[in-house]
């Protein structure tokens, strides 16, 4: 087997490529995509904790039953809520360009854009994959989740004239878990 020069579409990528193009989320994407919520309340957290500390030993101290029932509630209920919305929620696929200029690596709060062939922006809040060198009006196959806000979350992407290409278009499960989880078939 020979190796490919500086490919770029890992292992990684290529793994959530296969998953994705049957419509359905790596176990990583999984994780992450619902455990976001505790790693928010943990930095949150964090200062409450230490200017709160002392009082809360003495609290712990007379109810821990409470105080771990509490705790309990508190990191398990937006992880079951964020589970039961992600389950049904469809992931989408779509051919889009990288935008006309790169976004600086310290830029990291901005979304990236890239556009429709009509030139309409769209942009994706947050990513689940590997971010790759992507080239300016170069076209990508994209799979990502669309959230009730607006919100988009690109799941994984590969360039549409890469030799595998043919490898990660929607497969027939993708398009029926799509009309289950829509109520209206996609768009080809």
């Amino acid at each position: 087997m020979t190796k490919r020069k500086r490919d770029m579409v890992s292992d990684e990528m290529r793994e959530r490529l296969a998953t994705n193009r049957e419509g359905r989320l790596t176990t990583g994407q999984w994780l992450e995509i619902t455990g976001e919520p505790i790693i928010l309340l943990l930095l949150l957290s964090a200062p409450l904790l230490f200017v709160l500390g002392p009082r809360l030993a003495a609290l712990v101290r007379f109810s821990l039953p409470l105080v771990l029932l509490l705790l309990l509630a508190i990191l398990i209920v937006p992880i079951l809520a964020r589970a039961r919305r992600y389950a049904r929620t469809a992931v989408h696929f779509t051919r889009l360009q990288a935008g006309v200029r790169a976004r600086p690596w310290w830029m990291f709060w901005q979304p990236d854009i890239f556009h429709t062939p009509a030139d309409e922006p769209v942009r994706f809040s947050s990513w689940l994959a590997p971010r790759p060198p992507l080239a300016i009006n170069r076209e990508y196959l994209i799979y990502y989740l669309e959230e009730p806000s607006g919100r988009r979350v690109l799941l994984s992407l590969a360039p549409a004239d890469h030799e595998e290409a043919d490898r990660w278009q929607p497969t027939p499960q993708f398009n029926e878990r799509y009309t289950r989880r829509t109520g209206r078939q996609r768009a080809r």
